[in-house]
């Protein structure tokens, strides 16, 4: 059986998307084995499955690691993030234009959370996004991105506001509860409205509030 997490094929495994809870239990003697010359999208898996035991094998080095991740260290950083982003007044929403990465429905959708919650909100569109470039926009309190969920898992501490993703402004906002496994559903069907295969997001069109 390859673990799959559709509608990707089995076995793929993108940055931000993964198949989840592979391991039975915590005492599993379960080993994922992972073929890549990099660790990007192991690291998707591992989050995803932070009780597994990892190997990576490298087909051009043809070199075989045990690979590990600091889920938990990740997980209080991120905390952290979105503990600062509840006292924000305004907003700023990133609509990604790298690639098919920002989708508009998800987009519509944060805005009209943000409302709810009495929040300001105005929209920026990026292909990148760096640190210097945020800082030109003092005018928001925080930041949440629609583009690569990775960008605030990976880089978001070192940016001066908070840099949550979807998932991290819907536990900010209490429209969804902390998973204590961090979700990599970005492209996996079955889940959150955070994610791009949530029923209301597939169109990908922005409907008003």
């Amino acid at each position: 059986h390859i673990p799959q997490a559709k509608p990707l094929s089995p076995g793929e495994v993108l940055g931000c998307t993964a198949p989840s809870n592979l391991a039975s239990n915590s005492h599993s003697t379960t080993v994922m084995l992972f073929l890549a010359d990099g660790r990007f999208h192991l690291e998707a898996a591992m989050i995803a499955n932070p009780t597994m035991r990892a190997l990576r094998y490298d087909p051009y080095s043809k070199t075989l690691t045990e690979e590990g991740y600091e889920t938990e260290k990740m997980k209080r950083i991120r905390q952290e993030a979105i503990r600062k982003a509840k006292d924000a007044k305004v907003f700023g929403v990133i609509l990604g234009t790298l690639g098919r990465q920002g989708n508009p429905a998800i987009l519509g959708r944060i805005r009209k959370l943000l409302r709810s919650k009495g929040k300001k909100s105005f929209v920026l569109l990026l292909s990148e996004i760096f640190p210097s470039k945020l800082d030109m926009i003092p005018q928001a309190d925080a930041w949440v991105q629609v583009a690569c969920p990775r960008l605030s898992i990976d880089w978001g501490h070192f940016f001066n506001k908070p840099v949550l993703n979807s998932y991290e402004l819907e536990t900010c906002l209490e429209a969804t509860e902390w998973k204590d496994t961090y979700p990599m559903d970005f492209y996996s069907s079955g889940s959150g409205e955070w994610t791009n295969y949530h029923d209301n997001n597939r169109p990908r069109n922005m409907q008003s509030a």
